[in-house]
C-alpha cells in the first residue's frame, strides 16, 4: 500500500477527457519538476478511451497522485471544482492533459507567491509546439498587476495551463462556472482579480500542444459566444468599458464566426507581440525536456 504523509504546498490539477495520446507526457512533465512538495490530482470526466485505466496506474504506482472519476462527462469547470475540493495544497497548479510543464515552473511560482503574499495569482509565457514544429510560436502577457488591468477587459490575461493561484483566494470565489464553458477561465481571472493582485512571470513556463482538436480551435465559435457573455458579466461586475472596448467586443463576436479559428488566433497572437514588444526584442528558444517522449 502507497503511503504519503507529507502536506503537499503545491496540488496540480490536471482534468482528463480521452487524453490517452498525451496524457503520459503531460504527468511525467509534472513528476520531472525541480519542486517536490506536490501532489497531482487527475479528475477524468468520463472518458471514453482508456484514460481511466491509465489514471488509476498512476494513482496506483505514485503516493502523491490522487485519482478521481466521473462515471458520466460532466465537463470541465465541474471537473476543475470538484478536484480544487478534493485537494490538499495552499497553492493550485494548471496543467492540461496535452500540454508539458517546464521542470523549473512550480518552483518560480512558489517562490513568487512567497515573496508577493498581496498576490492571488501567477501565470507565464507559452511555448506552442506542433507534431513537426517545436517551437511554432510563443506568447507573452501582461507582467504586473497595472499592465493586467490596463488590458483585461480587452484579452485574457493568462493561458489557463499556466496558472497557480491560492486555494485561498479561489475559496472567495464562486468557482468555475459550466455557464461560461470554454471562456470559464476567463470568469475566473476577473474573479481573481478581484480577490487581489494579479502577476505573470516574463518567462515561457508550459508547452502548449496546438492541434486542430485543442478546446480553442474546436470550439472557437462557443468560446467567441461566451467570451462575449463573460464581458457583459465584467461590465456589470468589474467596470463600464469605454465605446472602443465595446467595439471591439462586437468585433471579436463577429470574427469568431466569419473568419477560421486558427487565423483568428494568429491575429491574437500578432496583437499580443505588439503588447510585450517593449519586454522582448527577440525570441526565446525552449527546448523540450529529453526525458519526455514528444511524439507517440
Amino acid at each position: 500500500m502507497k503511503q504519503h504523509n507529507v502536506q503537499p504546498l503545491v496540488s496540480v490539477l490536471i482534468p482528463v477527457y480521452n487524453g490517452t495520446s498525451f496524457l503520459d507526457e503531460a504527468i511525467q512533465s509534472v513528476l520531472n519538476s525541480t519542486y517536490k512538495n506536490i501532489e497531482i490530482i487527475l479528475v477524468d470526466d468520463g472518458s471514453t478511451d482508456k484514460s481511466r485505466h491509465k489514471c488509476e496506474k498512476y494513482a496506483q504506482q505514485h503516493a502523491h497522485i490522487q485519482f478521481f472519476g466521473f462515471k458520466k462527462n460532466k465537463g470541465m469547470t465541474r471537473c476543475l471544482n470538484f478536484g480544487i475540493k478534493k485537494s490538499k495544497g495552499e497553492y493550485i497548479a494548471r496543467i492540461n492533459q496535452d500540454d508539458i510543464m517546464l521542470p523549473n515552473r512550480i518552483e518560480k511560482q512558489v517562490a513568487f507567491l512567497e515573496k508577493h503574499p498581496d498576490h492571488v495569482i501567477v501565470g507565464g509565457a507559452i511555448q506552442l509546439f506542433t507534431q513537426e514544429t517545436e517551437n511554432y510560436d510563443q506568447i507573452f502577457f501582461p507582467k504586473t498587476n497595472n499592465e493586467i488591468k490596463q488590458q483585461w477587459l480587452q484579452f485574457s490575461p493568462y493561458s489557463d495551463p499556466t496558472v497557480m493561484y491560492r486555494k485561498s483566494a479561489w475559496e472567495q470565489t464562486e468557482g468555475y462556472n459550466q455557464y461560461f464553458w470554454p471562456a470559464d477561465d476567463v470568469h475566473m481571472w476577473y474573479q481573481l482579480g478581484m480577490v487581489g493582485k494579479m502577476a505573470n512571470l516574463q518567462e515561457i513556463v508550459t508547452l502548449v500542444r496546438w492541434h486542430e482538436d485543442a478546446g480553442s480551435i474546436a470550439s472557437h465559435r462557443r468560446q467567441m459566444v461566451k467570451t462575449w457573455q463573460v464581458h457583459q458579466w465584467a461590465k456589470e461586475m468589474i467596470a463600464q468599458p469605454s465605446l472602443y472596448l465595446q467595439l471591439f467586443w462586437v468585433g471579436q463576436l463577429l470574427a469568431g464566426f466569419i473568419f477560421p479559428a486558427q487565423f483568428n488566433w494568429w491575429v491574437y497572437r500578432q496583437i499580443r507581440k505588439v503588447q510585450s514588444h517593449h519586454l522582448f526584442s527577440k525570441k526565446v528558444t525552449i527546448s523540450f525536456p529529453k526525458t519526455i517522449p514528444l511524439w507517440k
